[in-house]
């Protein structure tokens, strides 16, 4: 068990509450802050600086800013995830920052303050008991919720209900060490190469072309070479990893209500609407009008996900 003195005097603010739910791979990411996530339902892969944990409903993890991040859904039913991003201690200068992916930007490890490496750049795993998860899920949706409003007391609530999830997720965590986990998935060359592929469609406008072949050459191995080691590595090939990251641009593109269906999927890169519906439901297992009647309301979403 964690060391709970450590984070005794803690005053945290909490910078983004969100929920989010994904039938397939969900992306990379590099957040400015400490990262909280519980998995409501579902089972993933989260890949944090090249090592693999794999985590099923009931898991937590929390680990530290600035750590680069894939998280790879696994079986037939959705990775539900919540996820709270938040500092251990409320600073005027900390507070200015806004939310955001830094994940193409400069390192900028030495910016965070001495009293906010708490985690000491380890990552802690939890195994929620059973008994616990639905309060576990009550509490993150009541805190969510008043995250979202402005009421008086608001940011005192916060900071409790944010002490409240770390110190049970705590309790039931230990620190991983890389000896116990998949040394497959160790920053080896191959892992370097898989990151400099996922880097190249990022950074790819996703209405033109964007294959094995396109991919490999543009990082300088061969697309035979490249398509195994997604496999090996991530458990996906190449092909579903791209169709996937269309997917979660296109919810991305839905939920912002800005643009329709056929806008979404032109904006996605898919050839048509028939196409991109049929995929849509494929990898979501709804249609996309079915998931903006579900899904396009915040309150909706914790109100559908409060069953977990």
């Amino acid at each position: 068990m964690v060391d709970l003195s450590e984070f005794k005097d803690i005053s945290p603010y909490v910078r983004m509450m969100r929920l989010k739910r994904a039938a397939a791979l969900t992306g990379k990411w590099r957040d400015i802050d400490n990262v909280f996530t519980y998995i409501a339902a579902g089972s993933g892969d989260f890949v944090v600086d090249g090592i693999r944990y794999s985590l099923h409903t009931g898991n937590a993890i929390i680990f530290p800013p600035y750590k680069t991040h894939l998280i790879i859904s696994q079986g037939d039913e959705p990775l539900v995830q919540y996820i709270m991003h938040f500092d251990f201690f409320e600073s005027m200068e900390r507070v200015r920052l806004i939310h955001k992916d830094v994940l193409d930007e400069d390192d900028q490890s030495s910016i965070i303050p001495e009293h906010e490496q708490l985690l000491d750049q380890k990552v802690f795993i939890a195994e929620i008991p059973e008994s616990e998860r639905n309060d576990m899920i009550r509490r993150y949706l009541c805190l969510m919720r008043e995250f979202q409003e402005e009421r008086p007391g608001k940011g005192m609530l916060l900071k409790a209900g944010c002490i409240e999830i770390l110190i049970n997720t705590l309790r039931c965590s230990k620190t991983i060490e890389e000896s116990k986990v998949d040394k497959d998935a160790k920053k080896t060359k191959s892992w370097l190469h898989i990151e400099n592929a996922i880097a190249y469609i990022n950074g790819c406008n996703l209405k033109g072309e964007l294959d094995n072949d396109s991919i490999a050459n543009a990082i300088k191995v061969s697309p035979n070479y490249l398509t195994k080691v997604f496999q090996e590595y991530l458990g996906l090939s190449l092909h579903k990893y791209i169709v996937n990251i269309k997917i979660e641009k296109a919810q991305q593109l839905l939920l912002s209500g800005k643009i329709n269906i056929t806008e979404a999927a032109e904006h996605a890169g898919f050839s048509s609407i028939h196409v991109f519906s049929k995929t849509f439901k494929n990898t979501l297992g709804i249609s996309p009008s079915e998931f903006l009647d579900q899904i396009v309301s915040r309150e909706n979403i914790a109100d559908n996900f409060i069953m977990y």
